[in-house]
């Protein structure tokens, strides 16, 4: 998988967590906040894990590191 596809992917991931969150907020009751932090949160963190991944990678495949 290319570079470029997968900082996308990480980019929808953290988009979808933001929605999550977006939504969650507009609509506060504890059903949302549980979703807020179980759904949202993590989508946030593995979209922002799998940048920094790629960004290591690239990073070290062009010898910066």
């Amino acid at each position: 998988m290319g570079h470029a596809k997968r900082i996308r992917i990480a980019a929808l991931f953290v988009l979808a967590g933001l929605l999550v969150q977006l939504f969650a907020t507009v609509f506060w009751t504890p059903l949302t906040f549980v979703v807020f932090a179980a759904v949202g949160v993590p989508l946030v963190l593995v979209g922002v894990l799998l940048y920094a991944v790629t960004v290591w990678r690239v990073l070290k495949e062009k010898k910066a590191l």
